[in-house]
């Protein structure tokens, strides 16, 4: 019996040119679903359902054979019609898909039976133009101005309004047979004999704004590598649990990356519903990737500098010297509904900006990004100092002032996820914990940049001002009852001591104490706030924690990987072990060895990880998680600038050995190989071209020195 509850339906998502394609497992598109072909944020097809006489096809099995490239293999059922019966089992479908700006498809129908058989094959295809944000939101308004005319090869379905133009170009190369298109059917009337097969291609090709957008390649071709980036190549051998996802997420970085000739490319935050630029997303993937290469984080400030906001704009949550949040350019975006035009609703992203360029510089070495995105950079500072601190207590806080801004603008953004003990909606402006982190960081990081380039006396001033923030974060932050930090500051400035993940971004940045650290260090790895599989959001015990919510108990790879670096750059690398064994499983548990985005925080006992419903995968912090961990075995500290880096390697017992080729740093590389002998790790092997290796005990594997931990 039906109670009108909808079960969300697991998804394969496919992307490739700037487009991405959400279907259900069986490779077909449900309106009603969270499915479509997404162009320029709009659902440019809603509905694609293969029919044969009336009937639905029965799925055989899928293969991913890439990020844009699937097929499917389906069957007939028992099919009685005026025309014939077919029994079952006797037709065979293969659908092979690719998208690459364009969705191609090739058809191909072969005939088992024993004597001619006559069908008809049909085609269900439509689109609802819908918003991005309108499928998310599930509320799809009706549209007027929706058009389907008739072609020589298919049907053009377009969409205008007011100067707003999407379409879809729907065309059929079939073998035998002319295509019979009746509203949003297509239908082949065939016969075939035995043995016979008959083949069809389908091209469905976007339309943004008039204009046609093109494949790059042959679509029936070898799948492209999606952004040919020219750098050295990075070989890793290790164990499966950690090579596995580390091929992965590395190919899951490029998939993602938008081209930007000349500039370097970005790193979309995800799909299907975050394929465009995010700034905390791009940045915060560029730090955490660095074994990558520069490219995330060159393509990141070369992209979110020019939109940089120079005057105050209530309805974005613009103000001078803030960095973008997202951007969208979709219908809703197009007519203002919406503030995403850039929006502006991230607290965080000024602060990730000066600590991407710090990194670059670390690993690159390279003075033209210093020239480029300096200034940028003093800006997003200036912002942080004058704007991002509300009432004037040297603390970041955050609230909207725009009707449709977003309530939280801290790295968890859901409405409801920064909650006090008792469960109840933290009131703004509000003061999270990792904010001030972040904040401590780009100061001294900003502050050896500008050591660096002469300006010793303004490098003083920020390491001092880093000085008082980590004071005053200190004191006002601690919870001595619970050892722990709050979670944010509410906006009357009392303590929100809900147990949660943040503070584990507070270790990243090298902001506590050793003693302090170390205590947050544990209790993370308690029972309720790690599930077995990673960090949860919010604690188990909380009367407001959901594992299968957004952001109030579920487990997000990224920040697992952060506080694994955090526990690292304290010495506890047992613990940071621990998590980043637990997320490695997870990995182990998806599909493809892929993380995404985030997934359900249930007790491992539970069994396998539980996906959440709504989930980027691939999804760029996740991707980068696998870069990150190979980092921090290896105790890697870049200092290109100066020709040299750090290396202070440690592996558990589960990472026996570690061969990594081909690293990046500066104009130099370095391979090195790694063994556990007994409790201590050996460097086998190490080879370094033009670099210097420093080897030795190093307090902060991610951002090195002068972002060294603090004495106690």
């Amino acid at each position: 019996m039906s109670h009108g509850i909808r079960v969300p339906q697991p998804i394969m998502v496919l992307h490739g040119g700037g487009v991405a394609l959400a279907c259900g497992l069986d490779g077909q598109v449900l309106a009603e679903e969270l499915h479509g072909l997404f162009a320029g944020d709009t659902r440019v097809l809603s509905t694609y359902r293969l029919g044969l006489c009336g009937h639905a096809w029965r799925p055989l099995g899928r293969t991913r054979l890439g990020y844009a490239t699937a097929q499917w293999e389906f069957e007939n059922p028992l099919v009685r019609n005026q025309a014939d019966e077919i029994p079952a089992s006797t037709l065979l479908l293969s659908l092979r898909r690719r998208l690459d700006g364009t969705l191609h498809d090739d058809l191909r129908l072969r005939a088992f039976v024993d004597r001619p058989v006559r069908l008809q094959f049909t085609l269900h295809l439509d689109a609802d133009f819908a918003d991005i944000f309108e499928v998310r939101s599930r509320s799809l308004p009706p549209r007027l101005g929706i058009r389907r005319l008739p072609t020589e090869d298919g049907v053009m379905l377009s969409y205008a309004r007011d100067g707003f133009r999407r379409g879809l170009r729907l065309a059929f190369s079939p073998s035998a047979g002319t295509p019979v298109v009746v509203g949003a059917l297509t239908s082949f009337d065939l016969e075939l004999r035995p043995g016979e097969e008959w083949t069809c291609s389908l091209d469905a090709v976007p339309s943004i704004g008039g204009e046609s957008l093109r494949p790059a390649g042959d679509p029936r071709g070898p799948e492209p590598s999606p952004v040919p980036l020219g750098e050295r190549p990075l070989v890793l051998e290790a164990a499966p649990l950690l090579a596995q996802p580390f091929v992965r997420g590395r190919a899951d970085l490029r998939a993602l990356a938008v081209p930007r000739s000349p500039e370097p490319p970005y790193v979309a935050a995800g799909v299907p519903w975050f394929l465009t630029l995010f700034g905390r997303d791009s940045l915060v993937t560029a730090v955490m990737a660095g074994l990558d290469g520069v490219w995330p984080a060159a393509g990141a400030l070369a992209a979110l500098g020019p939109l940089q906001a120079i005057e105050r704009d209530d309805w974005r949550d613009a103000e001078p010297g803030k960095l973008p949040h997202e951007i969208r350019h979709g219908e809703l975006a197009w007519r203002k509904l919406i503030p995403h035009t850039p929006y502006y609703g991230t607290h965080d992203a000024p602060a990730l900006y000066c600590l991407t360029l710090w990194h670059a510089w670390r690993w690159s070495g390279d003075d033209r990004l210093l020239a480029a995105h300096l200034d940028t950079a003093r800006a997003a500072l200036r912002w942080c100092d004058e704007m991002g601190d509300r009432d004037g207590d040297g603390l970041q806080e955050y609230g909207t002032r725009s009707a449709q801004g977003y309530y939280n603008q801290s790295w968890k953004d859901s409405g409801e996820c920064i909650v006090h003990a008792d469960g109840r909606l933290a009131a703004l402006p509000l003061a999270t914990i990792e904010l001030q982190g972040y904040l401590y960081a780009a100061r001294l990081a900003l502050a050896e940049i500008l050591a660096e380039t002469g300006e010793a006396d303004e490098a003083l001033r920020l390491r001092a001002s880093a000085s008082a923030l980590r004071d005053r974060v200190e004191e006002r932050f601690w919870l001595p009852d619970q050892n722990f930090y709050a979670l944010a500051l509410d906006g009357a400035k009392q303590p929100v001591t809900s147990l949660a993940s943040n503070p584990a971004h507070l270790l990243w940045c090298g902001l506590p104490s050793p003693a302090r650290a170390q205590a947050v260090a544990a209790r993370l790895l308690e029972p309720d706030m790690f599930s077995g599989w990673g960090l949860r959001t919010l604690s188990s015990s909380h009367p407001a924690y959901n594992p299968m919510s957004y952001q109030r108990g579920s487990v997000w790879p990224h920040d697992t990987a952060l506080a694994a670096a955090g526990m690292w750059r304290y010495g506890q690398r047992e613990a940071a072990s621990t998590l980043l064994r637990a997320i490695l499983d997870a990995a182990a548990a998806f599909e493809e060895d892929r993380l995404p985005e985030l997934f359900c925080g249930l007790d491992r006992a539970h069994g396998l990880p539980v996906p959440y419903a709504e989930a980027n995968s691939p999804q760029a912090w996740a991707a980068a998680v696998p870069l990150l961990a190979v980092q921090l075995f290896l105790g890697l500290v870049p200092d290109a600038p100066r020709q040299r880096c750090f290396l202070a390697p440690w592996l558990p017992t589960w990472l026996p050995r570690l061969r990594l080729r081909g690293i990046a740093i500066g104009q130099g590389h370095l391979d090195v190989t790694l063994v556990r002998e007994g409790a201590t790790t050996v460097i086998e092997h190490l080879q370094a071209d033009r670099v210097t290796v420093l080897q030795g005990t190093v307090a902060a594997p991610l951002w090195g020195e002068p972002l060294g931990v603090p004495e106690s």
